[in-house]
């Protein structure tokens, strides 16, 4: 008798830790050219978000067209479902900062474009301390304050991926294709703001 393992393809995402000199980049871009409020088209339910601009292409050029390289290497673009042939070219569609407060969040939803990324710059919580609340101690799973990737498996059956938000996911980015649903839990207790980016990444 011979058994095999057969595990079939799916599309995963990019888990990376920024280096200190992007994410010295990443601050001085928050603080120099913010733009517009942004929040009129996000479906987030927090406090600010505001665009910015990404300071000679640095972000661009060093972290995240690397980013779309490799995960076609990884695990190729057909999510895409685009004609990946001829003269297409990804760039930076949009980037924009987030100012989230206590008991705000951001409810399941898909980015537009064709890849997303998300980055931890500010997080004032431990996933621990928030899951020892009233609203969570007694209940199954730990909710507060996660960041989830909501997906189908090869049963069919809807799953969730969840990330703890603690101080040691600053300067994480996660990188994934722009139609993966993905959601931000409100945190308790505490005053200070959770700071993020977030942003898009087009073909033209």
């Amino acid at each position: 008798m011979r058994i095999r393992p057969v595990t079939p393809h799916v599309h995963g995402w990019l888990e990376t830790r920024l280096s200190s000199k992007v994410m010295e980049h990443l601050w001085s871009c928050i603080e120099t050219t913010r733009g517009e409020r942004w929040n009129k088209n996000l479906v987030g339910h927090i406090d600010s978000s505001f665009k910015f601009e990404d300071k000679d292409d640095m972000f661009w050029e060093h972290v995240l067209k690397p980013h779309v390289e490799y995960y076609g290497e990884t695990f190729n673009h057909e999510h895409t479902k685009i004609p990946m042939t001829g003269n297409f070219e990804s760039y930076l569609d949009t980037i924009w900062v987030n100012y989230q407060n206590q008991h705000e969040f951001n409810p399941f939803h898909s980015h537009g474009g064709v890849y997303s990324f998300a980055i931890w710059m500010k997080i004032p919580t431990y996933h621990h301390e928030q899951n020892q609340l009233d609203n969570a101690k007694h209940v199954e799973g730990s909710m507060n304050s996660a960041f989830q990737f909501q997906y189908t498996n090869t049963l069919g059956q809807i799953t969730t991926y969840q990330y703890h938000m603690n101080p040691d996911m600053e300067g994480t980015m996660l990188f994934f294709p722009a139609s993966m649903q993905h959601s931000v839990n409100p945190y308790y207790n505490c005053d200070e703001q959770r700071i993020s980016i977030a942003g898009n990444i087009s073909l033209r």
